[in-house]
């Protein structure tokens, strides 16, 4: 997707129903006389935006997009300003199941300490916007929304654009931040018309993310492998402090910082760990084991934020903020939540659309009504037939049912054996090739002393050491991702029965290093099949002993 501009891009989504729309600039005042800027500015204290009563100022790019970048969606605002979207896929798999079709997630992360607040679980996701070529997706705002943008949004003065507005807004509550996407969204349909994506026969509009469109963006959604999305962080090579204002001197230093000034997570968002914690749609809610309790509670804040330690910041961080403050008798408002916005829109967009999900629906429920074991129906209907023709002829399709269950199987036997066969020959290479990184290091070393004396050899051993490294840093992860995938894909007994048959085999073969590889792959897909819990650090240490 190619980066937008508000005066000639068209919108990139082209909605199911709908057409191309134009991002169109801020309205221009310009050229009204003194008693036309009066009227319209009283125009629009009526209608409740006083804050485009005035001229406004020109806002910077560095104010509102400080890190531009391919696929960033531009949205006008009033005063001038400027808020930037991402776009986050949310593929829903094969198809079958129509507008119903919906991806499933895992989030949380598995940690006795938070179990009962994070536990690793199940959920589900579809974006609701459908792009060009029926994609489902939704924008999440690029950057946590500033000072600046919250004030030309819900203030009588338009804000002057300073480096004080570039702060994340906070000290706002829940109810604040709902209302400001009400207000956001009702002056893009009556001064932005066209700005908005369509749905069938309906508008988009902006919220708060729930929770779960929350998490996936921050995992890194679509951009990122299985595992790596499991993991307790977006990848950081980096360090986590190069992506995240975190507390400590060498980061945050206890002060909020301007948006945009770290490194992004691989969807191209800011600022989604640390700095200020966002709030999300719906009520705090605990976990019961694989799925959320039954009672609701106050509001939910995401992300950690500047106080928030680099070693306890984790993508499934999530705390309860109780919705009114006692103390004061009003709304809770902290100086360390914010917000961000997503774009979404009805699920119920036309009455095409509410055709076919009922007529996926039904389908959908008439599969489910056949799920008894045929097996056992052919039986009994075997056992109950007096015509003996009758009887016979439901003998041999039980029979052939048998026979494509046996075979399938089998295939799924022989697939898990492949697995296995596959991870013991990747900790061969991992090992091979970090037995081999140790001496290149060392001579990449020495030929850098005397690199004066011969440039060619020290920048030769220097690539040959980046190669290595390279290498098996993608072994690593190719292997967590075997892993991972291999712990959804099978039981323990398949896994156990695969493997016996494949340590004989590599017996037979005289191969006693891949016995072992098969039996130490095999204990790390049960471990984490049973925690859920990511040790890439020990599985590492396990794999070149």
């Amino acid at each position: 997707m190619v980066r937008s501009r508000l005066s000639s891009s068209p919108n990139p989504l082209l909605l199911e129903g709908g057409e191309d729309s134009k991002l169109p600039s801020a309205p221009r005042r310009e050229g009204l006389g003194e008693v036309g800027r009066w009227l319209l500015a009283a125009l629009f204290v009526l209608v409740g935006f006083p804050a485009l009563a005035q001229t406004p100022p020109t806002w910077d790019e560095k104010n509102w997009n400080p890190k531009a970048a391919d696929g960033d969606i531009v949205m006008p605002m009033p005063c001038g300003g400027r808020m930037v979207f991402r776009t986050v896929e949310t593929p829903t798999g094969d198809g079958s199941s129509g507008p119903l079709d919906d991806r499933q997630v895992t989030l949380g992360i598995t940690d006795p300490e938070t179990d009962y607040i994070e536990h690793s679980r199940k959920d589900y996701l579809a974006g609701g916007l459908t792009s060009r070529d029926g994609r489902r997706q939704f924008l999440i705002g690029k950057y946590e929304v500033t000072a600046d943008q919250y004030a030309a949004v819900m203030t009588e003065q338009c804000p002057v654009p300073a480096a004080a507005g570039r702060l994340p807004q906070v000290n706002l509550s829940w109810y604040d931040a709902t209302n400001f996407a009400e207000r956001y969204t009702e002056w893009l349909l009556q001064h932005a018309k066209g700005t908005l994506p369509r749905q069938g026969d309906t508008t988009a509009f902006l919220r708060l993310p729930t929770e779960a469109e929350w998490e996936y963006a921050a995992r890194g959604g679509t951009a990122v492998s299985e595992s790596d999305f499991r993991a307790r962080t977006f990848p950081a090579p980096d360090g986590i402090e190069a992506y995240a204002w975190v507390d400590g001197p060498r980061s945050a230093d206890g002060q909020l910082r301007p948006v945009g000034l770290l490194k992004p997570n691989p969807l191209g968002l800011y600022d989604v760990l640390g700095n200020a914690a966002e709030w999300v749609l719906e009520p705090y809610r605990l976990v019961r084991v694989a799925r959320l309790h039954g009672q609701a509670g106050g509001q939910i804040a995401r992300g950690g934020d500047f106080r928030t330690a680099g070693g306890r910041l984790r993508s499934s961080l999530r705390v309860e903020i109780p919705p009114f403050d006692p103390a004061t008798g009003k709304a809770t408002r902290l100086p360390t939540i914010g917000l961000r916005l997503v774009v979404s829109a009805p699920v119920s967009a036309s009455l095409a659309r509410i055709d076919a999900l009922r007529a996926a629906f039904a389908a959908i429920e008439k599969g489910r009504a056949g799920e008894t074991d045929p097996l056992d129906l052919l039986s009994r209907l075997a056992e109950e037939s007096t015509d003996p023709d009758t009887r016979r002829a439901v003998e041999a399709i039980a029979q052939a049912l048998t026979t494509e269950r046996t075979a399938r199987d089998e295939a799924d036997a022989r697939s898990a054996k492949s697995a296995i066969y596959a991870a013991a020959t990747m900790i061969r290479s991992i090992r091979d090739l970090d037995r081999r990184l140790g001496p290149v290091k060392a001579r990449w070393e020495l030929a850098e002393k005397t690199r004066s004396q011969n440039p060619a050899d020290a920048d030769e051993w220097k690539t040959l050491y980046d190669s290595t490294q390279q290498a098996l840093d993608i072994s690593k992860r190719a292997y967590r991702d075997i892993l991972v995938q291999t712990a959804d894909d099978y039981d323990a007994a398949r896994l156990a029965k695969a493997r016996d048959v494949l340590v004989a085999e590599f017996e037979a073969q005289g191969l006693p290093s891949f016995v072992r590889f098969a039996k130490l792959f095999v204990a790390q897909v049960t471990d984490y099949a049973k925690t859920r819990r990511d040790d890439d650090a020990g599985w590492y240490r396990q794999l070149v002993e």
